[in-house]
């Protein structure tokens, strides 16, 4: 039996990229053959209400910079050696120098780093760090191959210290909708049931750069007047956003949906998904848009190009361009084959991403690791 500590900031939600991704592992590893615990630097209510799937830990840390904060440090890397775990996984900035250190004190013989963005927030100082934990790393996992070459780059981590496990999708959750229910979603929007519905999933925060895709939304109505747009999520700049679409004049074509869990009947109803992200490692929106059978209009960032082929199941645009956006996007859905890239993105989602096909590689990784 294999135990893993799996060490994250905390979890507030099920429904943020990283934090679904390990949700899905915790859920799924094979418990015959792996023990996973989850331990978190700060509890939440999410966690203390909703979370059951394996022992949770909860480290209370809340700063380097206290003596208290060591302490927290040192009393779990207690109970690493206590538990005799074999493997400690880390997530996040703080929860990777804290898991890190705590691991290799208690004599930890396996630590894995994982790269899940491509540091668009970090410092010089930050940087630095990573770089010295990176020593004691026994292997690194990241989400995209782009995202391995970056870290070589950046960190100067060896390519073949990286593994590269893309994200996973229960796929079998994602449909079609049936023809009533896509009326019935449009008239509850207050949109003509002829509409063509192309939307957003995402945090609304400065990276993910949903205000390329309002603008490019406007050009698209200029030019496709059938065209209708939904952004799902929330986040610090859905304000500034419906303002944006107040002064551009398409308040009647957007409609924003704020967070919802019922993201797999809402891409049923819709059809084209964008991506307007500034920076990722590789996008779970994407895979949720490609396992709907949408078509899929995304910027340049990360693995973006490992999932999507231009004019096969959708277009890649640079990132910061709204006027290159709208334009795939109205040759898309101008070009009559926009079932045809929904079909092939369909395709391509249950290769790839398939959550049985995606738990297999994360298995062979931990015993490989363990049992070479």
């Amino acid at each position: 039996m294999i135990k893993i500590a799996f060490v994250i900031d905390t979890i507030n939600s099920p429904t943020a990229g990283t934090e679904k991704q390990l949700l899905l592992l915790l859920k799924h590893l094979d418990r015959s053959r792996f023990q996973p615990s989850l331990c978190v630097l700060r509890s939440s209510e999410w966690l203390l209400r909703e979370f059951d799937l394996c022992p949770l830990h909860i480290i209370d840390h809340a700063s380097f910079k206290t003596a208290r904060g060591w302490i927290k440090i040192l009393e779990f890397s207690r109970f690493l050696g206590e538990g005799s775990f074999a493997v400690v996984q880390t997530h996040f900035r703080d929860s990777t120098v804290l898991g890190t250190v705590a691991a290799r004190v208690a004599g930890v013989p396996n630590i894995v780093g994982t790269r899940r963005n491509q540091g668009y927030w970090h410092t010089t100082l930050e940087l630095t760090v990573q770089k010295f934990l990176a020593r004691w790393v026994t292997a690194f996992l990241s989400n995209s191959r782009n995202t391995r070459q970056w870290a070589e780059k950046t960190e100067g981590i060896a390519q073949d210290r990286m593994v590269v496990i893309h994200n996973a999708l229960e796929v079998e959750r994602y449909r079609r909708a049936t023809e009533s229910h896509r009326l019935a979603f449009r008239e509850k929007l207050g949109f003509r049931s002829g509409s063509v519905i192309i939307g957003i999933v995402a945090n609304l925060r400065p990276v993910k750069e949903v205000g390329t895709f309002i603008r490019a939304a406007k050009l698209v109505s200029d030019r496709c007047p059938e065209a209708r747009f939904v952004v799902v999520g929330d986040g610090p700049d859905r304000a500034d956003l419906e303002q944006l679409v107040a002064e551009i004049g398409i308040g009647s074509l957007v409609r924003f949906l704020g967070k919802r869990l019922d993201i797999p009947e809402i891409l049923g109803c819709i059809d084209m998904g964008v991506l307007s992200s500034s920076s990722e490692s590789f996008s779970n929106s994407i895979v949720e848009y490609m396992a709907a059978a949408l078509p899929v209009v995304c910027t340049d960032v990360g693995g973006a190009r490992e999932a999507i082929e231009d004019g096969i199941n959708g277009f890649v645009v640079p990132t910061g361009d709204c006027t290159a956006m709208a334009d795939r996007i109205v040759e898309m859905v101008t070009s009559g084959d926009m079932a045809s890239a929904g079909r092939s993105s369909r395709e391509k989602a249950g290769e790839l991403f398939s959550l049985p096909a995606i738990m297999r590689q994360y298995e062979a990784f931990y015993e490989k690791l363990v049992l070479p």
